[in-house]
């Protein structure tokens, strides 16, 4: 997968899928999610992309699919 981090961290931050923006967070309180996805080979599944966030807040709805879509999507570039 050919993303930046900087632009991965960016689309996470728009999806904003714990609301951590829009509870003030800085713009890159998605980093560690971000890395584990990009740690993730090739490109990754809804259900690996809503595992890593599920992991990270310890709750299983943590990122809806809906989300892990549009996040899927603007890593690939059909979004």
């Amino acid at each position: 997968m050919a993303i930046a981090r900087e632009e991965l961290i960016r689309i996470l931050a728009e999806a904003d899928p714990v609301g951590l923006i829009a509870d003030g967070a800085a713009p890159d309180a998605y980093a560690a999610e971000a890395d584990e996805i990009l740690a993730l080979r090739g490109v990754p599944t809804l259900t690996e992309i809503t595992g890593v966030f599920a992991v990270s807040f310890s709750e299983p709805g943590a990122c809806p699919r809906e989300t892990a879509r549009w996040i899927a999507q603007q890593m690939t570039g059909l979004g």
